[in-house]
C-alpha cells in the first residue's frame, strides 16, 4: 500500500494578528469572516509583521516512579505555558500600547512644535498602573487547493502583554518591535478550556 502524502494537510501561510477579541463560549470558537477577520468584540489588528508570529501552548509534565520498576508507571501535569510571540515593522503608538501593560498611550496637537508637525501620538511610562486583559488570536489562510476562504484560528482567551519597549534606530533597516502577550487561566470556564484554542476550517 502506497504512503498516503496530502499536500493540502502542510500549512504554509502568514499570521495575521488581533487583538480585543470576543471571546469564545466554551466548547465553541472565535468565528471569522471569509476574509479572517475576527466577527465580536472590537477586534484591532496589529499590522505588518516580521517573520512569523508564534502561538505557543504547552504542559509542564512530571514523571512519577516507582522504585520497584526501572520506568515510570505514570505522568502528571503540573503547569501549563501558553503565549503568542511576534514582532511587528508598525510603529504607530496605538497597536504598541496595546502590550505594553505598563504604557499609557495620549495623542493630541501641541503649538509648540513646528507648524505642520504640530500632531503627535505619544507613550509615557513610569508608576504602578492596572494591566487590562485582553483576548487574542493569531488567524492563518489555509492556502489554495479547494480552501479558499478558510483559516487556522488559534486564541488565547485573556492575556496581558510582556512590557518592553526597545527602539533600535538605524539607517538600513526599519525599526521592528517584539511583543509578547502571556495567557491567563479564566478560572470559570471548564477545566480544559481555560486558556485558549486553535482549529482550522476543513
Amino acid at each position: 500500500m502506497p504512503y498516503l502524502i496530502t499536500p493540502s494537510e502542510v500549512h504554509v501561510g502568514p499570521g495575521f494578528l488581533w487583538v480585543d477579541i470576543a471571546v469564545p463560549a466554551v466548547g465553541s470558537r472565535l468565528l471569522v469572516d471569509t476574509d479572517g477577520i475576527p466577527l465580536g468584540g472590537s477586534p484591532f489588528g496589529m499590522g505588518p509583521g516580521d517573520g512569523h508570529a508564534t502561538f505557543h501552548a504547552s504542559a509542564k509534565e512530571e514523571l512519577i516512579q516507582a522504585d520497584q520498576v526501572t520506568a515510570p508507571i505514570d505522568k502528571v501535569m503540573t503547569a501549563e505555558s501558553a503565549y503568542v510571540e511576534f514582532s511587528l515593522k508598525s510603529s504607530a503608538f496605538t497597536k504598541l500600547v496595546k502590550f505594553l501593560g505598563h504604557a499609557t498611550y495620549a495623542a493630541g496637537t501641541d503649538a509648540g512644535l513646528p507648524a505642520g508637525a504640530q500632531v503627535y501620538e505619544q507613550l509615557t511610562f513610569g508608576g504602578l498602573i492596572a494591566y487590562s486583559s485582553r483576548g487574542v488570536a493569531v488567524i492563518s489562510p489555509i492556502r489554495g487547493y479547494s480552501s479558499p476562504g478558510k483559516f487556522e484560528v488559534a486564541v488565547l482567551y485573556s492575556t496581558k502583554g510582556v512590557s518592553i519597549l526597545e527602539r533600535q534606530y538605524t539607517r538600513t533597516k526599519e525599526v521592528i518591535v517584539k511583543g509578547r502577550f502571556d495567557g491567563l487561566a479564566i478560572t470559570t470556564r471548564t477545566s480544559g478550556d481555560q486558556v485558549g484554542s486553535v482549529y482550522r476550517q476543513i
